[in-house]
């Protein structure tokens, strides 16, 4: 069991240290990065260059290098949600929206 949580954890650390040619080899610049991390330029490149976004930072940036990836990944969940029941009807949907924003 604990070798599998060590290998994850060696995945993660692989997987930040290749961030800074991940977004190199991304189509969009430093620019947007900073802006949807809300980073100033000295903090984003400072973090790039030492590899220590935080967790939160790590996990946005993947889902702006990999959107496809992600919305596979939600369409997964939401069929796996759909076979186990897990559903909720369009009008209980509708009342806790309603609900939830004051309309």
């Amino acid at each position: 069991m604990y070798h599998k949580m060590i290998e994850i954890v060696e995945n993660y650390e692989n997987y930040v240290n290749n961030l800074p040619e991940l977004i190199g080899k991304s189509y969009y610049k430093a620019e947007f990065f900073m802006q949807k991390l809300g980073l100033k330029h000295a903090t984003y490149y400072r973090k790039l260059r030492s590899r220590s976004f935080t967790h939160q930072e790590v996990k946005l940036i993947t889902t702006l290098l990999f959107p496809e990836e992600i919305l596979m990944q939600e369409f997964q969940k939401s069929e796996e949600d759909i076979k186990a029941g897990r559903i909720v009807d369009y009008s209980d949907f509708k009342e806790k929206l309603r609900t939830k924003y004051n309309i």
